[in-house]
């Protein structure tokens, strides 16, 4: 209780450093956890693609569709395939787009049948695709392999830029923390010769100032909270209808680790930052 007390004595004090803390602290926990949101985010849409990887096979008119079907069911890394007939791609084709009715009526039906592979694993779609394509009565293949393959390349390139970023920020984090404890124990220089001189031990003169460092990576992570995760909701939310085949994150489980894991970082430097300049200040004065 008294290290509480002389904590909050000590911030109200010192409190232009305590509020230039804070803001530093928010303002580097706020990108820190857009980062981590952006992450979780690029995360589902990867989830998504790879879980709606197929090999598309069109066959020729003389193509011999059942002994492709047993060739191709055949495979172990084929887990799922579905044949559809060239009548059921036409009408799925004017479905979607209408004003092609009449111009369908017209001619012969010019599409061909199609063979969906669902592949085990993502990794192997190049291989079926590539193996597919040197069967009889195979005309073409299409997978979306490299579309996915350009998007993991993307999502890791963030991943790198936003480790950078996360590095560069807990560091002028850490070192805001140092520098707010160090200027804390400036101030109370000559109440702690006091106490040190009346027999009070280390635990006694240092608790106070752990709990300033610990009680502004609170204040500082509740207002990250309250900044980021209503604007997150909010973008999603005015997004979402525009962008419907984006698989956004809203899982509140999801959101909720993310946030305790920024929060509960926000807690370490806190402490640790304290830790350091309590260990180099009171020792300069010894």
């Amino acid at each position: 209780m008294h290290a509480f007390e002389q904590a909050i004595k000590t911030i109200r004090g010192n409190w232009v450093a305590a509020v230039s803390t804070v803001t530093t602290m928010t303002l580097a926990l706020s990108i820190l956890m857009s980062v981590s949101l952006l992450s979780l985010n690029l995360n589902n849409v990867l989830g998504d693609l790879r879980g709606d990887l197929r090999v598309t096979v069109f066959l020729t008119r003389d193509a011999d569709a059942t002994a492709l079907i047993n060739t191709l069911r055949a495979r172990p890394d084929v887990a799922n395939l579905t044949f559809t007939g060239r009548d059921t791609n036409l009408n799925e084709l004017v479905a979607d787009l209408p004003a092609l009715r009449q111009a369908a009526a017209l001619v012969e039906n010019p599409l061909p049948d199609t063979l969906t592979l669902q592949v085990t694993d993502p990794s192997l779609t190049a291989a079926v695709a590539r193996d597919a394509r040197a069967l009889p009565g195979v005309g073409a293949v299409e997978d979306s392999s490299e579309a996915v393959s350009t998007f993991v390349a993307i999502s890791d390139a963030v991943r790198v830029l936003g480790t950078v970023v996360t590095v560069v920020l807990l560091t002028v984090t850490l070192f805001a923390v140092v520098n707010a404890i160090r200027a804390a124990i400036h101030a109370r220089r000559n109440e702690i010769e006091v106490m040190r001189l009346v027999g009070a031990t280390n635990a006694f003169v240092r608790a106070p100032f752990l709990v300033e460092g610990f009680l502004l990576a609170v204040v500082s992570a509740a207002l990250t909270m309250l900044l980021t995760l209503p604007s997150y909701q909010y973008l999603v939310g005015r997004l979402a209808p525009e962008l419907p085949f984006l698989p956004f994150a809203r899982d509140g489980a999801a959101i909720a680790q993310v946030a305790m894991m920024v929060t509960v970082l926000a807690l370490l430097l806190g402490l640790v930052g304290s830790a350091i300049a309590i260990g180099q200040r009171l020792q300069e004065s010894d």
